[in-house]
């Protein structure tokens, strides 16, 4: 699309002109152009209901061009439109990235050792060993303790009123 697009711009600039009434009018023009940057950003956008319909909008605009306008010019502008057209599936959708494809990588197939026969060897056999009788020792009774004891009393007397 965007291949399309300059041409087309440049193919509405190129036929602009006042004075001679072959060529589009200037409003003509502008409206394409700007119908034009409509579809390319929609194009972008992956937007194709839009591109269409502007490019419905330019072929309204190239079919009411005055009668003086050049056959040729008319002819030129509708190819450019039927190309943007044509190409609005493929061009206006995102790029596809491409996928790699995975490779097969050879691997060697595995080789055999020879094995060798494993030897017994004698696991000792246990010994017993004697555990020491557990000895008893006397426990001290225990003693006792003397009660406490409390201090004298010592006897009260009342003090003589004289």
């Amino acid at each position: 699309m965007r291949r399309a697009l300059p041409f087309l711009a440049v193919a509405f600039l190129a036929g602009c002109g006042q004075s001679n009434p072959e060529l589009i009018p200037q409003s003509n023009a502008d409206a394409m152009v700007e119908a034009a940057d409509a579809i390319q950003a929609a194009c972008e956008a992956e937007d194709r209901s839009t591109v269409r319909r502007q490019i419905r909008l330019i072929e309204r605009e190239i079919d009411g061009l005055p009668s003086a306008t050049d056959k040729q010019l008319r002819e030129n502008l509708r190819a450019w439109v039927k190309q943007i057209e044509d190409g609005v599936g493929d061009d206006c959708r995102a790029e596809e990235t491409p996928t790699p494809t995975p490779t097969e990588t050879a691997t060697e197939e595995p080789t055999e050792t020879p094995t060798e026969t494993p030897t017994e060897t004698s696991t000792p056999e246990p010994t017993e060993t004697a555990t020491p009788e557990p000895t008893e020792t006397a426990t001290p009774a225990p003693t006792e303790t003397p009660a406490p004891t409390e201090p004298p009393v010592e006897p009260t007397t009342t003090p003589e009123v004289p």
